[in-house]
């Protein structure tokens, strides 16, 4: 196999990316736009046509996920939880406990190695999950490989139940407002500004965490509007979905198929665990059995959000509460636990 010239190797990446996203977008899944990619990468690395994706590029990347979860961070969703009580937060913990412990099997049996198992179990923020991971241990690989491979498992249970007890329809999900142009020219400079000081400071996951608490504090003082339009995320993902897709090799992908039976296995116990407490939900809160188990899905936020919009006898605000909440809690408890877990294994 003679080796391309450079710009053919770009060339071919990205129109592999548009291969691969499209249909993937067509099906609805919210994902895509970094998945595409992700695997467009995959097929490049382990085919010895691989490209190198340059620092800078890929740490603003991840500075615009900063950003986007900090546009989801609302005083409306304090005031939800402080309104839907104990059990609502005892929801939360429930799954992410579960998670926990389905990722500390797969470590003791082998599965997957040290923490990589604990990254790629824990509940939520797929994409922040796997980009955190390789700061604390784990192999961000087989963490993206054991994170999407649950968003779509989610997103298929989801859409099948949803079809059973509502009506959900096909659509997608635009994160951040495209807002004005002074407003995106703000959140970007927030953004680069946030990033630049994270390059510096040399600290883990730091390129994700700077620029998010940046905007948090920014937005709650009423100092930022946060803008981010449909083109901005579509860059921003590619980049992510490239630089983690680029680092696989034929070894990986090897091990990755070869561990498929038990990271099913293991997604299919989460998910039922998360439906015990969505029936502990309907029983003591109340709420309509879609609306519980929305909220209990372990992952896959934008595939719940889609869903929920669509079916008019889900309760939006409890479910977008209870994911953003375990969204949160698992995004800043990951590298605590990390530790704990390297701990235990050790």
């Amino acid at each position: 196999m003679s080796p391309l010239p450079l710009p053919a190797r770009w060339a071919l990446l990205l129109g592999l990316s548009v291969l691969f996203t499209t249909p993937l977008r067509l099906a609805g899944l919210p994902a895509s736009i970094l998945i595409g990619p992700m695997l467009a990468g995959i097929v490049m690395s382990v085919s010895g046509r691989s490209v190198r994706i340059p620092e800078v590029p890929f740490a603003l990347a991840q500075g615009v996920l900063g950003a986007l979860i900090a546009s989801v961070l609302t005083s409306a969703i304090l005031t939800e939880v402080f309104h839907e009580g104990p059990l609502f937060l005892a929801g939360v913990l429930f799954v992410i406990v579960a998670a926990t412990c389905s990722g500390f099997v797969l470590a003791r049996l082998g599965v997957m190695p040290g923490t990589t198992a604990l990254w790629g179990s824990s509940p939520g923020a797929a994409t922040a999950m796997t980009l955190m991971s390789e700061a604390y241990g784990g192999d961000m690989r087989l963490v993206a490989f054991m994170q999407y491979a649950r968003v779509l498992c989610v997103a298929i249970s989801a859409t099948v139940v949803a079809r059973l007890w509502g009506h959900a329809a096909n659509g997608a999900v635009t994160h951040g407002g495209a807002g004005s142009w002074r407003a995106l020219i703000e959140t970007v400079v927030v953004i680069a500004v946030g990033v630049a000081i994270a390059r510096r400071l040399h600290r883990p996951a730091a390129q994700l965490m700077l620029p998010l608490i940046l905007c948090v504090a920014l937005q709650d003082t009423g100092m930022l509007v946060i803008a981010l339009p449909s083109w901005l995320l579509i860059v921003a993902y590619t980049i992510l979905g490239w630089g983690i897709g680029l680092r696989f090799t034929p070894a990986i992908v090897r091990h990755a198929a070869k561990s498929m039976p038990f990271v099913l296995l293991a997604i299919g116990c989460l998910m039922a665990v998360s439906g015990i407490m969505a029936a502990i939900l309907v029983r003591w809160e109340h709420v309509t059995p879609l609306t519980a188990f929305l909220a209990t899905s372990p992952g896959g936020e934008d595939t719940v959000a889609i869903i929920a919009a669509s079916c008019p006898d889900v309760n939006m605000s409890f479910v977008m509460a209870m994911q953003t909440v375990r969204f949160v809690l698992v995004l800043f408890t990951g590298p605590g636990l990390a530790r704990l877990f390297a701990r235990w294994l050790a």
